[in-house]
């Protein structure tokens, strides 16, 4: 057992990427079913598809405080907030991309229907605080982690945050451990590692001193304030919830609490990966957040 964004994770899956540190927030319980978890009659309240028209994504809210999402190719996942549990059924043999959407997508979710901001977002210690960054699918997220994290910072996670905003400081949760990177094979179709954690260890939790969005790529870094109403409206889809109304309100309501205590930045950066790790501390500096 170990644990995720504060939480012991109890579980029999085949979870390898769960913070060794135990869990100050109490449990979550992660269990495999053998009975078909079929998603109710009628419309999904939320879907997400491909180009091609593929659906990788949807979610049923069922009424009772319950959620059921759909995770193609992995499977279905049963959120009860409540009891703090979630239900898997596992349709895919990858233990890899089961961990990842475990961690990064059930969890989240399950932790936004319980009260905290969940972001798809990547994040790292500095000087014992908390700078989080988000984006769209290869905006680099991933890859600026590694970065900060072969920088010597102790990275919170590189694909899902929790953040607990409380009645004072808002705190970041440590998630999944490692980083998945992405590449291309030599017939040039997508592949995903996941490396070992490259920072000097495990966070502890930290309060948020920055939050920071990645927009495209440029010649060079490029980092610009953002005032909080844009901040509010350019991170909303950043945003993890169930789809629901009520749900999407409560998600944005959070995000603008932590907006009005906390700097956001847009941040373009640099094609070239050789200049990274300069830009990465550039980037720090920028937002008044030093090692």
């Amino acid at each position: 057992m170990g644990s995720l964004y504060g939480f012991d994770v109890k579980t029999e899956l085949p979870l390898r990427r769960l913070n060794a540190a135990p869990g100050t927030r109490g449990a979550l319980t992660v269990e495999a079913t053998p009975e078909p978890l079929a998603p109710p009659s009628g419309k999904p309240v939320a879907t997400l598809t491909d180009d091609r028209g593929r659906s990788w994504y949807a979610s049923y809210e069922l009424g009772d405080g319950r959620c059921l999402i759909e995770l193609p190719p992995t499977g279905r996942f049963l959120l009860d907030p409540g009891a703090g549990r979630i239900l898997v059924e596992r349709t895919d043999p990858d233990d890899e991309l089961l961990e990842h959407r475990v961690a990064s997508s059930a969890i989240c979710t399950l932790l936004g229907m319980r009260g905290d901001l969940a972001l798809h977002a990547a994040g790292a210690e500095v000087n014992g605080r908390a700078i989080l960054f988000c984006g769209p699918t290869l905006r680099g997220k991933s890859t600026l982690a590694r970065a900060l994290g072969d920088g010597g910072h102790r990275l919170l996670g590189e694909d899902g945050i929790a953040v607990d905003l409380g009645d004072g400081e808002p705190v970041a949760f440590p998630g999944a451990r490692g980083v998945r990177v992405r590449s291309r094979d030599d017939e040039g179709r997508n592949r995903t590692e996941l490396l070992g954690d490259p920072g000097p260890g495990e966070p502890p939790s930290c309060p948020v001193a920055a939050l920071a969005l990645l927009g495209e790529r440029g010649e060079e870094l490029e980092v610009e304030p953002l005032e909080a109403a844009r901040a509010l409206a350019l991170l909303t889809p950043n945003l993890i919830h169930t789809g629901g109304r009520a749900s999407i309100a409560a998600a944005f309501s959070r995000l603008a609490t932590l907006l009005g205590t906390v700097p956001a930045f847009s941040v373009s950066l640099p094609d070239d990966l050789g200049a990274l790790p300069g830009a990465a501390q550039k980037f720090l500096d920028s937002t008044a957040v030093r090692g």
